[in-house]
């Protein structure tokens, strides 16, 4: 075999390796492509279901496909979501994956230019949306200044932004869902349990932490016989003797008119 011979038969060789690695690779990427995440298991969630959670994530086409999925993840690639601070996309085998989310956790809002704006427990505005999510009070009855995303609630003054805070806080802390949390002209504070049967008339914010503590003791009660009205918490004081707290029930079709007006102790 001459050189000439020699050189045109490594050439053939070497194109015949460049296109079985280009081959290969096609191959791969076909099989790869066709690989889709069909078993999704949603942790971390509690405003959105794992329907909700798993749709937002995986909205498109390509967003189940498992190749894609590790690049992104690689890449630090992902998807900005209503309410959600971060989210996790772990494949667990090449058909299923955990998806972890970790949600922003708003424990109130207001409203804002039509838009619900929440803020997390630190007062921080962390979400502006049109959605209202039930679990989350709305702050009624005052006026705010100008809301910025990031920016802590613009309340006027250190000591209303302190008063809002600890409610919410403490709201969450004993797991109490309320609608809404109104404050008077004199900042009288009334709030509207979940459900919208039982507005608890808090009076100032004198003695809050036990009116709230006094409210969660009784929560049982209120709904074990299904009470609708209005609860006074206004004038108790555990520290006072004779301290009292009194429910007025609604006006109803089926209540006589003996008991619409009864204040009864609970």
């Amino acid at each position: 075999m001459t050189a000439k011979e020699a050189d045109i038969l490594y050439i053939k060789q070497r194109k015949v390796r460049q296109w079985t690695v280009i081959l290969v690779i096609l191959i791969i990427l076909a099989v790869a492509l066709r690989v889709r995440i069909r078993d999704v298991n949603v942790m971390g969630n509690k405003t959105y279901t794992d329907e909700q959670a798993e749709a937002l994530v995986f909205s498109g086409y390509w967003d189940r496909n498992s190749a894609l999925c590790l690049i992104n993840r690689i890449r630090g690639k992902k998807k900005s979501l209503p309410f959600v601070q971060d989210y996790e996309i772990i494949l667990t085998g090449p058909f299923s994956c955990d998806l972890i989310i970790y949600e922003k956790n708003p424990i109130g809002c207001i409203v804002y230019m039509s838009n619900y704006m929440y803020f997390d427990k630190d007062g921080v505005m962390v979400e502006s949306s049109p959605i209202r999510l039930q679990d989350v009070p709305v702050i009624t009855g005052l006026k705010f200044g100008h809301v910025v995303l990031g920016k802590e609630l613009p309340a006027g003054s250190p000591q209303l932004f302190n008063e809002i805070m600890n409610l919410t806080q403490q709201f969450s802390l004993y797991e109490i869902d309320c609608e809404t949390i109104r404050f008077d002209e004199y900042r009288n504070i009334t709030i509207s349990l979940s459900g919208g049967d039982v507005d608890v008339y808090f009076g100032t914010n004198e003695d809050i932490l036990a009116k709230i503590s006094v409210l969660h003791d009784m929560l049982p009660e209120i709904r074990a016989r299904e009470l609708q009205g209005v609860l006074d918490l206004s004038t108790y004081n555990d520290k006072e003797k004779g301290s009292t707290s009194s429910f007025k029930l609604r006006p109803t079709d089926s209540a006589n008119t003996k008991n619409n007006s009864d204040k009864n102790e609970i």
